[in-house]
């Protein structure tokens, strides 16, 4: 199923079936079309339409175009203060000044804080005072496999007379650094917004591919989890990681967490009591699903740092405490 929007009228291409009773009683928990696995009548396509034209009246006021040297890119804007998401291959090292174009043509001086290269997130400050329009931010873990959600950015670069373009799809898989759709992105749409269909951004535009569905975007959950490090004008980096606390476990993603594949000898994990099959779920209270945020939370921290790890050992819950190591040289 594709949707494609020019202005305001749509042209919808689709194969129609009768819903298998399974995924009738699915559909019949949700009332609102748009929160639906697939739309199962012609009303049930007007009402997205109509629920897409009204998100979009508020949400394209807070997209921009992000300017600096001879490179362009998109944004959002998400405090009425001025202060922009976009892509951390957009906006850079921290400190750097760019401009930041409104969907009016307005030219705002702005300058580049933090960010992340691990999750390609990246953020700004506008300089210039003033009020500006906003969209908000979902709440962590909101946005989830199957939903719908639409792309918006200025591929190609900023043209006033065109505007902005938008994109449906629906999210194809989710991760803590990564989160996948079949919105098509093209060259420009870096940094621009993923809203889900009540208006919050979900997630950054990042990797853009020819392919529909090997387009990227950071989820909003990269941004907010380190909110406070890149409003500092801290850069997230690998290499800085390394020199951060160490656990000393090797991984592998499964449905229930992060499984133990093998332990560093002498470790801080193997000193603290994991063993080899264990599956991670948690540190410090927080939800561990992906080797990524395993690298990010560990690396943080400094060794000699104690944290709080849950575990699932066959059918048992544990909980552990590990002073982080020092990774060997």
């Amino acid at each position: 199923m594709k949707f494609f929007l020019n202005k305001t009228l749509w042209v919808l291409t689709c194969s129609f079936f009768f819903p298998s009773a399974a995924f009738t009683a699915d559909a019949a928990k949700s009332s609102k079309p748009w929160e639906k696995k697939v739309p199962e009548s012609k009303e049930d396509l007007l009402s997205i339409q109509a629920k897409l034209q009204d998100t979009l009246k508020k949400a394209k006021q807070a997209v921009v175009a992000v300017q600096s040297g001879g490179g362009a890119g998109s944004g959002v804007i998400v405090s009425k203060d001025g202060l922009v998401l976009t892509a951390g291959h957009v906006s850079g090292r921290p400190g750097r000044s760019v401009k930041i174009l409104l969907p009016d043509g307005r030219r705002l001086n702005a300058v580049t804080m933090g960010g992340s290269e691990i999750s390609d997130s990246g953020m700004c400050k506008i300089q210039d005072k003033g009020d500006w329009p906003f969209a908000p931010m979902a709440e962590k873990g909101k946005s989830q496999i199957g939903d719908w959600c639409f792309a918006l950015g200025h591929p190609g670069g900023f043209i006033e007379e065109r505007g902005m373009v938008t994109r449906i799809g629906r999210i194809i898989n989710k991760q803590y650094a990564t989160l996948r759709t079949d919105c098509r992105l093209l060259g420009g749409d870096s940094g621009g917004p993923l809203f889900n269909f009540d208006g919050e951004v979900i997630g950054i535009h990042s990797r853009i591919a020819k392919d529909d569905d090997t387009n990227f975007h950071a989820p909003i959950e990269s941004y907010l989890e380190h909110w406070d490090i890149f409003k500092a004008g801290t850069m997230v980096s690998r290499r800085d990681l390394q020199k951060g606390g160490f656990l000393g476990v090797g991984t592998t993603e499964s449905e229930d967490g992060l499984k133990i594949m093998n332990l560093v000898k002498e470790s801080a994990a193997q000193k603290g009591g994991i063993l080899k099959s264990d599956v991670i779920t948690a540190i410090d209270g927080e939800p561990i699903d992906s080797q990524e945020e395993l690298f990010i939370v560990v690396g943080s921290k400094e060794p000699g740092d104690e944290i709080i790890i849950d575990l699932r050992r066959g059918k048992k819950e544990l909980t552990v405490s590990v002073e982080l190591g020092k990774r060997p040289e």
